[in-house]
């Protein structure tokens, strides 16, 4: 399903929805909007059916609809979610299972929803490989029917955010589209804009300089809308990490340095590449390595002593990514399969390796407590995944 048809053919009041989106995504990015995407057109349809469903559930025309509003749902992807499911169903707009998102729909805005909470397949071929199965114009085509030539890796687009991710874009994206209307908002407000140089006019950090990093909001639970600028997260020149300033402690009354240089004789001022002539980290040994590995996983029993005693006494350990993959809801999983392998000797040789396998389970993009498992072969670890990814 591609999500770059019908973005300007969609009419009435969705249309207005997008068609305001777009400004503000187009404002947000340092080159504007490219259609061509992935990332920029998740950021501005999130946007676009926040926008849609205020307005539905309010009765306000898009154009009216508050950007105080906007960003209170944008506060993170299940708040997206829980406006989305309560208000476009009462609306009349069926909302499609997420799991046959690519199955054809008539109406734009449950088409949009469901591409942004589709899962993707990382491993899937790039746009040039299989345009070269339809066009003779990319190469030998090759065999077979049209029908089975598999999408293209992110729908045929290009993508920078969470590049490599299988999660859906609501999840991916929520806090990227949060950003593009702070930026708005804050503008909007008189406020001070991620990377503008700043002085501190009160407390004990008065007279010193940074660049904002982060815009802080109170956010009104009872009135759903946010308000501020009410803060600021400051990277100072001469201070140790950053800090937290109320507004009113901020002046855009600077010194003239632009980002990211730093005043001279502050303890940021030195050069970034400082550190890297310093000493290497000690790298873990097999044995810490193996009791790391052991120590967040589900199920260390199945490692039998014989192994554990192997791998400790082993000359170096490697880590491969094996693969990852994510399932929709009703199941909704993501996974990330690795292969850690230990070279046994100081010259390796073909037989003379160890390996074990984790599978790392996520019930959600941000889930805080992973769930882990270890096997003794890629079979097994295979087996871990189709366990928890099939259809309930």
């Amino acid at each position: 399903m591609d999500m770059r048809k019908g973005t300007d053919a969609a009419g009435g009041v969705w249309g207005l929805a997008v068609q305001r989106a777009t400004v503000l995504t187009e404002r947000s990015q340092p080159g504007g909007l490219d259609e061509n995407c992935w990332d920029d057109v998740a950021i501005r349809d999130i946007i676009a059916v926040v926008l849609y469903a205020l307005h539905l559930r309010h009765g306000h025309p898009v154009e009216r609809v508050k950007w105080e509003s906007v960003l209170w749902h944008l506060r993170d992807d299940q708040t997206v979610r829980t406006l989305v499911e309560d208000v476009l169903p009462a609306a009349g707009h069926r909302l499609a299972p997420e799991q046959s998102a690519d199955s054809a729909v008539d109406d734009p805005v449950v088409e949009r929803w469901r591409w942004l909470t589709r899962t993707w397949d990382p491993q899937a071929p790039p746009l040039s490989r299989t345009m070269a199965a339809v066009s003779p114009w990319y190469g030998p085509p090759t065999p077979g029917p049209v029908s089975a030539v598999p999408e293209p890796l992110w729908g045929g687009m290009s993508r920078g955010i969470g590049n490599g991710l299988p999660d859906p874009a609501v999840e991916v994206c929520t806090s990227w589209a949060a950003h593009a209307v702070q930026q708005t908002l804050s503008a909007d407000c008189s406020g001070y804009a991620i990377h503008q140089r700043v002085r501190i006019i009160d407390g004990p950090y008065s007279g010193q300089c940074g660049y904002v990093r982060e815009l802080g909001w109170v956010f009104d639970d009872g009135a759903q809308e946010v308000v501020g600028p009410a803060g600021y997260v400051v990277d100072l020149d001469d201070a140790a990490g950053t800090e937290r300033f109320d507004a009113d402690e901020v002046s855009s009354r600077a010194d003239g340095l632009h980002w990211a240089d730093r005043a001279e004789g502050t303890i940021k001022y030195e050069d970034p590449r400082a550190g890297w002539r310093g000493p290497a980290l000690r790298a873990l040994s097999c044995a810490e390595d193996l009791a790391a590995v052991l120590e967040r996983v589900s199920n260390p029993e199945i490692v039998p002593t014989s192994l554990r005693d192997i791998i400790a006494a082993a000359y170096g350990h490697h880590h491969l990514n094996m693969g990852s993959g994510a399932a929709a809801k009703p199941n909704r999983v993501s996974w990330q399969l690795s292969m850690h392998w230990y070279q046994l000797t100081s010259q390796f040789t073909n037989g003379q390796v160890a390996e074990l396998w984790e599978v790392e389970f996520k019930a959600h993009l941000h889930d805080p407590s992973p769930v882990r498992y270890a096997a003794l072969n890629e079979l097994e670890a295979r087996a871990l995944v189709s366990q928890r990814t099939e259809p309930l």
